[in-house]
């Protein structure tokens, strides 16, 4: 046994605040082998588990010295919250709409942080009926749903949404279904006296607007509408100097010129970027760590940046 590996392993989980449980697990060993290994009493493989050991913390290590993307006031996060604070004060509905890695649900999710206590924030999952719906509501609400009849809840819901100032958000609501999606604007808005937020993709406009789906109730009421274009040059450089304060701008409009409106795409790259530096042990970025981080990224249409 290395008693030096040893002593590494007990000064990372201490310094980064790691139970031996998690780092065993992480190594794809059980708690009770990395306790007795701690403990000089493992009669297995030591070898290999220090190996595996090894790993971990240089993983550890790694992981930290990447700094993670910050969420940065860009002019589309102004834009978005702007519009759910208008919902809320004067409870409104807002329709917010963009195509995928715009940043739609990190500025609902920045909004919901800033405003715990009067937001309901859901992430809608496909098929979701107004049953489900309703449940989720509740529980946010810790309103009780067990035992209690569905029109009972129904009303639980929107009364504690009338008593409230509130505002409910659904991220993704164009997989809600199309009933459920009328009855999110009763049940928040006529009966809740509440503010709701719909923010999906583009074609959650144009289920409002096909009087096939008869959604014209729906339609009548959104007070706001927001119609997103995706990330501007502008913002990328924000979003870049927030890793990297002195980046060279043509450093920034290369990954932005893979990365195009997609600030999804753009942060992911950044990502890989710092990956690839820390492993090549480079201090600042430039055009070929964009190129080899941007090969790891699946452009929109499914093509290899």
């Amino acid at each position: 046994m290395n008693l030096g590996i040893k002593e590494r392993l007990v000064e990372a989980l201490e310094k980064y605040g790691l139970s031996q449980a998690q780092a065993a697990r992480e190594m794809n060993y059980s708690p009770s082998v990395l306790s007795a290994y701690l403990k000089d009493e493992y009669k297995g493989d030591v070898q290999k588990l220090e190996g595996a050991v090894l790993q971990w913390i240089a993983r550890q290590v790694k992981g930290r010295e990447r700094k993670r993307v910050p969420i940065v006031e860009t002019d589309d996060l102004r834009r978005i919250t702007n519009a759910i604070q208008i919902a809320h004060a004067e409870k409104d509905i807002a329709l917010i709409v963009a195509d995928a890695g715009s940043g739609k649900s990190t500025a609902a999710a920045w909004y919901a942080k800033y405003n715990e206590k009067s937001t309901v924030l859901i992430h809608v999952v496909s098929g979701m009926n107004r049953r489900m719906l309703v449940h989720e509501i509740a529980r946010q609400l810790s309103l009780d749903i067990m035992k209690v009849a569905f029109n009972t809840l129904v009303k639980n819901v929107s009364d504690m949404l009338f008593e409230r100032d509130m505002v409910v958000i659904l991220d993704e609501a164009d997989y809600l279904r199309a009933d459920a999606l009328e009855f999110t604007r009763r049940l928040v808005y006529d009966l809740g006296q509440s503010g709701l937020v719909l923010i999906g993709l583009p074609r959650l406009k144009y289920q409002i607007e096909n009087l096939r789906n008869d959604h014209r109730q729906l339609a009548s009421r959104i007070g706001v509408c927001l119609h997103l274009s995706g990330l501007s040059r502008v913002d990328a450089k924000l979003i870049a100097e927030s890793v990297w304060p002195k980046i060279d701008k043509k450093i920034v409009d290369a990954i932005y010129n893979v990365s195009k409106s997609d600030v999804r795409q753009f942060t992911k790259i950044i990502e890989r970027m710092q990956q690839t530096m820390a492993i090549n042990d480079v201090a600042e970025p430039d055009v070929d760590i964009v190129e080899s981080a941007a090969a790891l990224i699946m452009r929109r249409g499914g093509q290899a940046a």
